[in-house]
């Protein structure tokens, strides 16, 4: 645990002085505090206008809404208003995502540069306790802010519904389980990936290139295809937790397996 807390202070300090990584820290909270209000307060109003009405897509939003049971006996601007909220944990997917797979582009690729990743490999640490200190150094920090924004929208929001609807409508379940569990799987998973890459590369900025091309959009993708069953269905939302949860097993493995402790020692100069 020593050794891990190290890991996670040193990468800490490195953030604080890496230009390129704490930047992205400011960018997405102010979103994820504003965005959830333009969805409660503009979005139901706007769906539900006679303009919008006739629109296809509108028209199957809506049926969409009042056919889900939970939202039963609800009016059509709350149901919708409480239907957006558990759409909105996407973006909140998407912030440790994007955080996370920046910080770790520099985890290993990044120390090389610096002459400090031979000097620690050649301690007694292990392979399995170098990488999850990696990871979580990577990880903790997008993820407490993920939580710290994501608390902060709470209070915020309720103001708005209570004041429109009478009700609270955060945090329901679905919210819970994904911005406390899903949240933190997927940018562990994000880091994972991107440490795979981290480590066979020399430049941190291809690094971060390969991940903003590739593994971003990977997970953007997937999390389209089953979004809308992940906010509608609690079992899928259990299940989405289960199969990331492997998925980080796996991918911890691969990179454990793949790792060349003794080709970083005596190869990369």
């Amino acid at each position: 645990m020593n050794i891990l807390l190290l890991f996670l202070r040193k990468d800490l300090r490195e953030i604080r002085t890496n230009k390129q990584v704490w930047p992205v820290y400011f960018v997405f909270p102010p979103l994820g505090l504003f965005l959830p209000l333009i969805f409660v307060i503009f979005m139901p109003a706007a769906l539900t206008s006679e303009a919008e009405k006739a629109d296809p897509i509108t028209k199957s939003i809506i049926s969409l809404v009042q056919s889900t049971p939970e939202f039963s006996g609800m009016s059509v601007e709350e149901a919708l208003a409480r239907f957006l909220m558990r759409n909105m944990t996407a973006f909140f997917l998407l912030m440790p995502l994007g955080i996370a797979s920046i910080s770790a582009a520099f985890s290993i690729v990044g120390e090389k540069q610096q002459r400090t990743l031979e000097p620690l490999l050649a301690t007694p640490i292990s392979d399995e306790k170098f990488m999850l200190g990696k990871m979580l150094a990577s990880s903790v920090p997008a993820i407490l802010v993920t939580w710290a924004t994501a608390a902060l929208a709470v209070p915020i929001v309720d103001i708005v519904t209570l004041k429109l609807y009478g009700a609270a409508i955060l945090p329901d379940r679905f919210w819970l389980v994904a911005i406390l569990l899903l949240v933190p799987l997927v940018a562990f998973s994000a880091v994972l990936a991107t440490m795979r890459v981290s480590a066979r590369m020399t430049d941190p900025q291809a690094t971060n290139q390969f991940a903003g091309i590739v593994i971003l959009p990977v997970f953007i993708l997937v999390l389209g295809v089953f979004g809308k069953l992940i906010t509608l269905n609690f079992l899928a939302l259990s299940i989405a937790c289960l199969v990331v949860l492997l998925v980080n097993i796996y991918l911890f493995r691969l990179n454990l397996r793949k790792f060349q402790r003794e080709e970083i020692l005596t190869k990369w100069k």
